[in-house]
């Protein structure tokens, strides 16, 4: 049963459109620093500006950012395409530059510029790699910190070089009710393979009548040396699973 509380953020493929969702999204954004552009069109040519978000203002239905140059390139009430991408996921929403009333002095006096919040922000999760479904094969205990101190014991259900998909026997609603609550996960793959890396929570599913909490991740922070030994296992363990296949039709 699918979590439908808005505090929840759930990431996957398709809309966000719910208001408290687009700004617990663009707060994450923020926290952890993720890659944002907007796209304009001048003449002929089209351009691609980074930026950086710097703060989201739910009461006032604007976000601000900072841009080299963009002040120059912006006209009042301008609508603009945003991308933003995080590992393997991607965002896509268009904006309106928000028009400040006389009661907005602080935003206005500031250097930052200000669009309105969307009312959809497009999100798709960037396939660049295989998923490996270990659940079948295999039970990969994972430990999950969070921000707070708080420990839980999980399993792997799959995994790839930019995230997985772990399986808690607890209803994690309360506790991750703010999705940056967790913060990090060890994934004991082997005796000989122990990762390490920090973690985005991008959707959770509670089943709470089973006692039960699904969580997609994706990693972050993760070394270049954890990445080359991950997909080597992921490797592996695809073999085994052709090599599984193979015997049982043989």
């Amino acid at each position: 049963m699918e979590n439908d509380d808005l505090n929840s953020l759930n990431i996957a493929d398709g809309d966000i459109i719910h208001r408290q969702k687009i700004v617990q999204l663009l707060n994450l954004g923020i926290a952890q620093q993720w890659s944002f552009s907007y796209v304009k069109k001048i003449k002929s040519r089209i351009i691609n500006n980074s930026i950086v978000l710097q703060s989201v203002h739910a009461e006032e239905g604007i976000f601000s950012f900072r841009a080299e140059s963009a002040e120059s390139e912006i006209n009042p009430g301008e609508t603009l395409m945003f991308r933003g991408q995080s590992g393997g996921l991607s965002f896509v929403f268009q904006s309106k530059m928000a028009e400040l009333d006389g009661g907005e002095e602080e935003l206005k006096s500031s250097p930052r510029l200000h669009f309105q919040l969307p009312y959809k922000i497009a999100c798709t999760q960037l396939r660049k790699t295989l998923r490996i479904n270990l659940d079948s094969i295999m039970q990969v205990p994972v430990t999950l910190y969070m921000v707070n101190g708080a420990i839980v014991e999980a399993t792997v259900m799959d995994v790839s070089s930019l995230g997985a998909k772990f399986r808690a026997e607890q209803n994690l609603e309360t506790e991750l009710r703010n999705p940056e609550m967790i913060d990090a996960c060890k994934i004991d793959f082997s005796k000989d393979f122990e990762l390490q890396a920090g973690i985005q929570l991008i959707g959770m599913i509670n089943d709470k009548d089973a006692g039960i909490s699904f969580l997609r991740c994706q990693f972050i922070h993760m070394n270049t040396e954890d990445e080359d030994r991950l997909e080597s296992f992921i490797d592996q363990a695809l073999q085994q699973i052709d090599n599984t296949q193979s015997a049982n039709v043989e």
